[in-house]
């Protein structure tokens, strides 16, 4: 007997309409045995054709409850806090717009509530995650991967990710994967908008992750298993999504009262990919957004005036 008495399965999405087509596509080729309510969360819009398109999809395969939101102010976290607060049921799987889940994937995830009854949070993973060893060199070097699949770096980084398809086995994890994770709905109760996670939210995943593991456990199981194509469709400009990519991690860091020694692991892996992005010219447009946010962490946590 499955371990959940119901899902809502959220689509969070902003002017992706074929990206959306697809992934519920996958999600209308699955066989759960228990109700589950699709919504899709829609910082842009949705023509009617395409509406149409999705119910007929989720009709044929007996998803009964499929609801449609279009919200009015943007926001990758707002979205995730919107879903919350309307919710039909008392456990959610965020799946990205751009992700397909691949086949029995919700029998699956059923299968591993039941495993796993203390779990406030479980994941999934994207086989295609993969590292090579000069990658994993350099991660390892510059403190944005830790090594251990389940653990954050000590800068906060989840670089160790590239690890999990070589997981056979569920395993306990300190972070779930934005593209896929899934909660008990009382784990989110608390949640709030902050001011640094805007627009993309980069790292909103880590902040979910953070705040539902003071609720249970979290779990990573490899059995559950999506396609992320990585829409070339952005939310947020490259160059904005680089600063984040430092600054959000200062702000989480802090959110989490981490001391002096994981605030200089993020200077460190902050310059890494700053070095990084100057001596290649596939990321050179990366680097001044990289020197701004090492500006404002070097302010704000070593005193070091920006000007």
């Amino acid at each position: 007997m499955a371990s959940l008495d119901g899902l809502t399965l959220a689509i969070c999405t902003r002017n992706r309409h074929e990206d959306v087509k697809r992934c519920v596509a996958s999600v209308a080729a699955q066989t759960p045995d228990y109700p589950v309510e699709v919504m899709v969360v829609d910082d842009g819009g949705m023509p009617e054709e395409i509406l149409s398109e999705l119910e007929r999809l989720l009709a044929a395969g007996n998803f009964a409850t499929f609801t449609y939101f279009r919200k009015q102010q943007p926001g990758l976290l707002l979205s995730r806090m919107f879903a919350v607060e309307r919710a039909r049921y008392d456990t959610l799987l965020f799946v990205d717009d751009d992700a397909e889940l691949e086949r029995d994937y919700l029998v699956r995830l059923a299968d591993a509530y039941k495993r796993h009854p203390k779990a406030a949070a479980i994941g999934g993973i994207d086989p295609n995650v993969r590292g090579n060893w000069k990658w994993n060199l350099f991660t390892r070097l510059i403190l944005y991967d830790s090594g251990h699949p389940g653990k954050l770096s000590p800068s906060g980084y989840g670089g160790s990710m590239v690890r999990w398809s070589t997981m056979s086995q569920p395993f306990r994890t300190e972070y779930l994967l934005g593209c896929n994770m899934s909660f008990r709905r009382e784990a989110l109760r608390g949640i709030a908008p902050v001011a640094w996670l805007e627009g993309y939210s980069l790292g909103e995943d880590l902040y979910l992750s953070d705040l539902a593991g003071r609720h249970g456990e979290l779990w990573i199981d490899p059995a559950l298993r999506v396609i992320h194509h990585a829409s070339p469709i952005s939310r947020d400009r490259e160059e904005l999504v680089a600063y984040t990519e430092i600054v959000n991690h200062h702000h989480l860091l802090r959110l989490k009262q981490a001391g002096p020694a994981r605030h200089a692991a993020l200077l460190w892996t902050a310059l890494g990919l700053f070095c990084r992005a100057l001596l290649r010219n596939k990321w050179r447009h990366k680097a001044a957004s990289y020197r701004k946010a090492i500006r404002v962490i070097l302010a704000e946590d070593w005193g070091i005036s920006r000007s």
